[in-house]
């Protein structure tokens, strides 16, 4: 596994999107019997969760509006910006990198550098590692950090053991979430420490089987949703989680006992409960999954302003951080952050025309 500890860098403010159309258990009472909802509220800790009717609001308009909450409300000034970073897996379009349009669309300069990652579970931690190693020369003083979700048909639509969307009770399980998070420079912050690792082996656990891979002539037709092994996804999370944590706090000398929180990607309440029970940290596990369901990479963020989004004061909080899954791919980070710099989520129904209107102008021209 890798260790990293990057001095002199600090989050500055963190804050989280969603849309306005919210599915709740109630709504499949009328499809499904009582018992057979219960019993998924008590495996999964899910209830509800906020998602985009039609897909119009998409990944890129929730990052948006989440970095414009945290431009107006902490008054930062877009040519301080010298970087975004966006991590998702459903991007706008496969190319260009979605980062560099919402460099154009939040206002930034054009200095500014912009560019995606693919990652999922775990992208989170793996970019805060990016972002605060690109601030480590001194050269660079701002990096957005764009981290978000939103559960495409296409692509979160779940096979093995699942259904598609709208289909099932399993539709519960996936919100749509966007975040944006400022990382900064700051002479003598103690920074943020990172723990690592990415495990390729296991890239059939969980992953969608389309591509240029799978495009080949001739090829017979696939099926595009995601596919997942439950029970190698269980024991993956259950046991190297835990012991990333642990080597962690071997490598840092750090203990449990020093954080006010752990923030765990939120996948389903039983797993997240063994972990926190595994690392001894089970009053500190900090759950956003009833009201917003498994956000993918922005769920560790989404917990976050959950807990601490209307929490005040100066003094800061010490929190541990985990994102783990599709890859397969996994990270640990602790940081101090400020409660203040938390803001509350946020709810929004914004898209973006011009964005549409390129799709549709190109789809045209194809067709002449």
């Amino acid at each position: 596994m890798a260790f990293d500890h990057i001095k002199n860098v600090k989050i500055s403010a963190v804050c989280c999107a969603v849309p306005e159309d919210k599915l709740a258990l109630e709504d499949f009472y009328k499809k499904f019997d009582k018992e057979s909802v219960e019993r998924f509220v008590k495996d999964t800790g899910i209830r509800q969760k906020f998602y985009s009717k039609n897909n119009k609001t998409i990944t890129s308009d929730l990052c948006f509006a989440a970095a414009e909450e945290i431009i107006k409300k902490k008054n930062i000034s877009r040519d301080e910006i010298d970087a975004v970073i966006l991590v998702t897996q459903s991007p706008d379009y496969n190319v260009p990198a979605t980062a560099i349009t919402l460099q154009y669309r939040l206002g930034l300069s054009q200095e500014c550098i912009a560019y995606d990652i693919n990652l999922g579970c775990s992208g989170y931690i793996f970019g805060l590692h990016t972002a605060a190693s690109m601030l480590q020369s001194g050269y660079l003083k701002k990096v957005l950090l764009l981290v978000g979700d939103v559960t495409e048909p296409s692509i979160f639509g779940i096979n093995g053991g699942t259904a598609n969307i709208f289909g099932d009770l399993n539709d519960l399980l996936f919100g749509d979430c966007g975040s944006a998070t400022i990382i900064e420079y700051d002479e003598g912050n103690e920074g943020l420490r990172f723990a690592l690792q990415s495990m390729g082996d296991g890239f059939k656990a969980i992953g969608a089987c389309h591509g240029s891979r799978y495009a080949y002539a001739g090829h017979p037709q696939f099926d595009m949703s995601l596919h997942m092994d439950g029970l190698a996804v269980v024991s993956f999370s259950i046991t190297k989680v835990p012991k990333l944590f642990k080597a962690f706090f071997e490598k840092f000398q750090a203990s449990a006992e020093e954080y006010d929180s752990v923030l765990l990607h939120q996948a389903n309440k039983s797993m997240l409960d063994t972990i926190a029970k595994k690392i001894k940290m089970q009053d500190k596990s900090r759950l956003s999954l009833e009201r917003y369901a498994n956000t993918s990479s922005a769920s560790v963020p989404n917990a976050m302003c959950d807990y601490y989004g209307d929490k005040d004061g100066d003094e800061s909080v010490k929190v541990i951080m985990s994102g783990f899954g599709i890859g397969l791919s996994l990270g640990v980070a602790d940081a101090y952050i400020s409660p203040k710099d938390i803001l509350p989520i946020i709810q929004t129904d914004i898209t973006w025309d011009e964005g549409r209107s390129k799709v549709l102008e190109a789809n045209a021209k194809s067709k002449k």
